[in-house]
């Protein structure tokens, strides 16, 4: 009887640890059966080396998803073409949240070609130095254009962009080929050779002269500077530029002066009423009377000059004649009336 009981509480033991299991299991994996994911499928014509089944797939840095599958594309595509034919990119599958990128591509396939357009690639980036590697889908400037694919994709798809690690890869492998290829020993030489060619010249070259020249150019360069020292000290040119700031402001003034927006105005209301005065008819009419009138005066002159002249002569003996009778009247006011007095002598007599 003791031994079927210690059965039963085996069993039961049993059968809750494995009830504990499976809800631990389904706990852990809830967010992954539940979630809503769509399969993105890209295609890459290099190494994917680092990148595995259950690598991240990241957007900006932030996880979307894991790559479920890596393949060739011509194991699924271009069937009906000889093997030799067949292009031979790297297929990557993985389970994505589409939500996570911003828009759900199976509903809206519009805006993904859109964001295709403006540089949306899947790219291989490097985590640390492990050798492990991610996919990393983001806008890239300057974007290659996409692989030439002769198929309809089955998935979402996203064009793919040369990773910057491989290409450092490939880059430091180059290096190394080249570096392999150099001829290190005969560099060596012709360094030595170069080295001591340098050291010829250095010996030849006269240290001395150089060091006086040098010398003298370095006083000449205290000097210099010493003398400009002076003139940037001397109060003259700090006066200098107190004026300069003065007329600068007093120019800031002038030109700030609303008078002045009115110049030009003025100026051409200035020559509009000249230019309405030059061209009115009252102008031209007492232009061609003064015309007449000089005419008139030339005429009556004309052939007169004689009489003129007697005219004149007259008219300077009559003004003689008056300013004497004006000089008399002066010392003898009565003489208009009566006879001038007769002058007295010295005798009273």
């Amino acid at each position: 009887m003791s031994q079927r009981a210690n059965y039963f509480r085996l069993g039961l033991f049993i059968i809750a640890a494995v009830a504990v299991f499976i809800g631990l299991v389904l706990a852990l994996s809830a967010g992954q059966l539940f979630r809503n994911t769509v399969v993105l499928e890209t295609y890459f014509n290099e190494s994917v080396q680092g990148l595995d089944s259950g690598s991240a797939v990241k957007y900006r840095g932030v996880q979307l998803g894991r790559v479920t599958n890596i393949t060739f594309t011509f194991g699924r595509y271009e069937q009906d073409l000889p093997r030799s034919q067949r292009r031979p990119y790297v297929l990557v599958e993985s389970e994505v949240d589409p939500a996570l990128i911003g828009f759900a591509a199976e509903s809206d396939p519009e805006r993904l070609q859109q964001a295709i357009e403006r540089g949306l690639r899947v790219r291989i980036a490097p985590v640390g130095i492990t050798g492990t590697a991610y996919l990393e889908i983001d806008l890239v400037e300057n974007a290659p254009p996409p692989l030439p694919i002769d198929w309809t994709p089955r998935n979402l798809y996203i064009p793919s962009a040369p990773s910057s690690y491989n290409q450092i890869v490939r880059g430091a492998q180059n290096f190394l080929v080249k570096l392999d290829r150099l001829d290190v020993e005969a560099v060596v030489v012709e360094l030595h050779r170069l080295l001591a060619s340098a050291n010829a010249k250095l010996e030849q070259a006269p240290i001395d002269k150089l060091a006086a020249n040098a010398d003298a150019t370095m006083k000449d360069v205290r000097a210099a500077a010493v003398q400009l020292n002076k003139v940037l000290s001397a109060p003259e040119l700090g006066q200098a530029t107190r004026d300069l700031a003065a007329a600068a402001a007093r120019a800031r003034e002038v030109l700030a002066n609303p008078k002045l927006d009115r110049l030009p105005e003025d100026a051409a209301a200035a020559a509009a009423g000249l230019r309405a005065a030059l061209e009115s008819p009252h102008l031209v009419s007492a232009l061609a009377s003064a015309d007449r009138v000089l005419r008139r005066l030339d005429e009556l002159t004309a052939g007169s000059d004689a009489d003129i002249a007697a005219t004149l002569a007259n008219l300077r003996r009559l003004t003689e004649n008056l300013r004497e009778l004006t000089e008399n009247l002066k010392r003898y006011p009565g003489g208009i009336l009566s006879d001038a007095p007769k002058p007295v002598g010295r005798g009273g007599k």
